[in-house]
C-alpha cells in the first residue's frame, strides 16, 4: 500500500517554514508518481528529498516501499522499523509496515561480516555498510560482492545468499602480499617532502575502487563435467517400414566440456561439447557440440547452444541413429558450491538432433551433469 494523501495531510503539521512544507508536498507527490510508473530509484530519491525538506512518518514508509522494490533489503527494513518506532502499532499503515518487515526478514539472509584485523570498512555490492567490521546486514537471495578495506589492504569475496531467513558468516582478511607490503627505499630528498604517502586506492568519497577485472574486457571461461544421458530415438516413417521404424531408447554417458569468453560477469559465450558411449552395441556412441550463451542469475544458470552431432546405436537387431546433423542444446544448472574463481554445478542439458526420419532417426537426449565452471 503506497501512502499518498495521508502523507500529504501529515506534511501540513510541524513547525517548519511554509516553504519547506510546500516543497516537501511537491517532491513527495512526484515520488508517488514515479513509484506508480515503476521508476523506483527515482521515487527513492524523491522521498529522501521530501523527508529532508519536512519530515513525516508516512514519507519514511514510502521510502521503505521503494527500497524494497529496488532489492535493498537492509535499507527497507531500516525504513519500516523507523516508521513503526515513530508511529507505534495503531497508525493506518502500521499493520502493512509490520507485515512487510516480517516478510523481508523471512526471505533475507543475515550476512555477518568480520575482518581480520577487525575494524575494516565494509561495502556490500558497492554500497558502504554503516558499521565497521564486525557488522551484520540483511541481503536478498543471489550473489553479492563483499569488500573489506583496512589500512594498506583490501579484500573482496563473492557470496551466494539463499534468502531463506538463514545466517551466512563471512570473514575477510588481507592476503600475505597485502599484509606485508614491500619496504620502500626513500630517495635522498624524500624526508624533506611533507606530503603523505597514499596507502589505499580510495576515491574522495571513500568508496573502494572497482575490481581490477571489471573493465578489462572479455575473459577466458572454461568448464568440465560428466553427464549421464538417457536418449529417445524416433522411428523412421518409410514405406514399406525399415528395420529402424520402431521407437527406441537407451542411455549414454561421458564428459561435457566448455570453453569460451565471459562477455560480462554473469554472461558467457561458450562452445559446449558432449562425447559419450553406451552399453547397447559396439560401438554405441554420441558426439555433439556448438556455440551458445550461458547466463548466471543468482544460483541458477540458463543457456542454449546451436549444435551439430551424431548418435549411433543398435536396437531391435537393427542399426539406429542419425547421420551428422544439426540440432540444439539447452541448459538449466544450479550452483551447489561457490568458489572464488568458479562454481560447482548440477544441471540438465536437454538436446535434440533432427533428421528427416527417412533412413535416420531423430534423437532426443537429456544429459544430467555435474561439473565445474570458471567465472
Amino acid at each position: 500500500m503506497l501512502a499518498s494523501t495521508l502523507a500529504l495531510a501529515l506534511l501540513g503539521r510541524g513547525g517548519l517554514a511554509r516553504g519547506d512544507v510546500d516543497e516537501a508536498r511537491k517532491v513527495f507527490a512526484e515520488g508517488v508518481r514515479l513509484y506508480q510508473r515503476g521508476d523506483f530509484e527515482g521515487a527513492r530519491r524523491a522521498f529522501k528529498q521530501a523527508d529532508a525538506e519536512h519530515h513525516a512518518p508516512a514519507i519514511v514508509y514510502n521510502l521503505g516501499l521503494a527500497e524494497e522494490k529496488l532489492g535493498h533489503v537492509q535499507a527497507a527494513v531500516d525504513a519500516y522499523e523507523a516508521y513503526l518506532a515513530e508511529v507505534g502499532d495503531k497508525a493506518d499503515l502500521s499493520s502493512a509496515a509490520a507485515v512487510a518487515l516480517a516478510q523481508l526478514k523471512a526471505r533475507a539472509t543475515r550476512l555477518r561480516i568480520d575482518s581480520r584485523p577487525p575494524g575494516a570498512r565494509l561495502f556490500v555490492d558497492g554500497a558502504p555498510v554503516a558499521e565497521p567490521a564486525p557488522a551484520t546486514i540483511l541481503v536478498g537471495a543471489g550473489r553479492h560482492v563483499v569488500v573489506a578495506q583496512g589500512a594498506g589492504w583490501r579484500a573482496e569475496l563473492d557470496v551466494d545468499a539463499k534468502g531463506a531467513g538463514d545466517v551466512l558468516p563471512v570473514t575477510l582478511e588481507p592476503r600475505e602480499a597485502d599484509a606485508a607490503p614491500p619496504t620502500l627505499l626513500a630517495l635522498p630528498d624524500a624526508a624533506a617532502d611533507p606530503r603523505p604517502l597514499a596507502t589505499t586506492a580510495t576515491n574522495d568519497a571513500g568508496v573502494p575502487p572497482p575490481r581490477e577485472d571489471d573493465d578489462s574486457g572479455p575473459d577466458l571461461r572454461w568448464g568440465a563435467g560428466f553427464a549421464f544421458a538417457p536418449y529417445y530415438l524416433v522411428g523412421t516413417n518409410n514405406t514399406p517400414p525399415s528395420a529402424n521404424a520402431e521407437d527406441a531408447r537407451s542411455v549414454v554417458a561421458g564428459p561435457i566440456l566448455e570453453g569460451g569468453l565471459g562477455v560480462t560477469r554473469n554472461l558467457a559465450l561458450l562452445f559446449r561439447g558432449f562425447v559419450a558411449i553406451g552399453p547397447d552395441a559396439k560401438p554405441t556412441y554420441a558426439f555433439m557440440g556448438g556455440p551458445g550463451l550461458s547466463l548466471r542469475l543468482g544460483s541458477f544458470s540458463f543457456g542454449g547452444s546451436f549444435i551439430g552431432g551424431q548418435l549411433e546405436s543398435r536396437a531391435n537387431d537393427a542399426r539406429y541413429g542419425t547421420d551428422l546433423v544439426f540440432g540444439g542444446m539447452g541448459e538449466l544448472s544450479y550452483v551447489v558450491a561457490q568458489k572464488r574463481r568458479g562454481a560447482w554445478l548440477v544441471g540438465i542439458q536437454p538436446a535434440f538432433l533432427l533428421t528427416e526420419l527417412r533412413a535416420d532417426n531423430t534423437a532426443f537426449l537429456l544429459p544430467v551433469s555435474f561439473g565445474y565452471r570458471s567465472e
